[in-house]
């Protein structure tokens, strides 16, 4: 696809035109799957000619790799925004867990994003390298998080907040799957996250 196929009106139309493409790409990934998602479909969902989608995204793989991690940022500014308003680091901690099993559509939209881009991931090293990316800022997050609760003494010092945060963030990947496939109600899922929370971190007196 040439960029003469493009007109210099449609590119200047919209400066964050990528950017809603991206947006319906995900909502075609997590209505169709990552299987399904094919490009004149994005086209259509985002309102523009398949010319203009192809000259920002060349391939489908590059349009579902760039959706995936567009739909991190996206999410991660969100939530960095939302525990900016938590003052203590336990709830900010909990907060950041939870959230991650809420009934919200973004939400639920993630979910399938990510367990597409991690099975895609297994055959496909360009994905898999993104996933991985995503998956040690996830953990590296919440063992962050947990060093601060320490650094304030709300969380006992000999706990090795690397493994717990491994631990729970298997945990929240684990439950989520389960919510997706319904095979476990959202009120069990955090029902047994908040439970795996308190005993991580030694909050047994600590109640949500």
């Amino acid at each position: 696809m040439t960029d003469e196929l493009v007109s210099a009106a449609d590119r200047s139309a919209n400066t964050d035109r990528p950017s809603q493409i991206l947006d319906c790409a995900c909502v075609v990934i997590a209505r169709d799957g990552a299987e399904g998602l094919r490009m004149a479909a994005v086209a259509r969902e985002a309102d523009v000619s398949n010319a203009l989608l192809h000259y920002y995204f060349s391939t489908r793989d590059e349009l579902i790799r760039q959706a995936f991690e567009y739909h991190d940022r996206r999410e991660t500014g969100r939530g960095a925004e939302r525990i900016e308003q938590i003052a203590h680091p336990i709830e900010r901690i909990r907060d950041v867990l939870s959230n991650e099993l809420a009934e919200d559509e973004a939400v639920r939209e993630g979910w399938i994003l990510w367990s597409e881009m991690q099975r895609l991931a297994i055959f496909n090293e360009a994905l898999r390298s993104s996933v991985a990316d995503r998956s040690r800022r996830w953990v590296g997050g919440v063992a962050t998080m947990i060093r601060v609760a320490q650094a304030d003494g709300f969380v006992s010092s000999d706990i090795d907040a690397d493994a717990a945060a491994l631990r729970l963030t298997a945990l929240v990947d684990g439950l989520g799957g389960h919510i997706i496939v319904q095979s476990r109600t959202r009120a069990e899922a955090l029902t047994a996250l908040e439970a795996a929370f308190a005993s991580e971190l030694g909050l047994a007196g600590i109640t949500a």
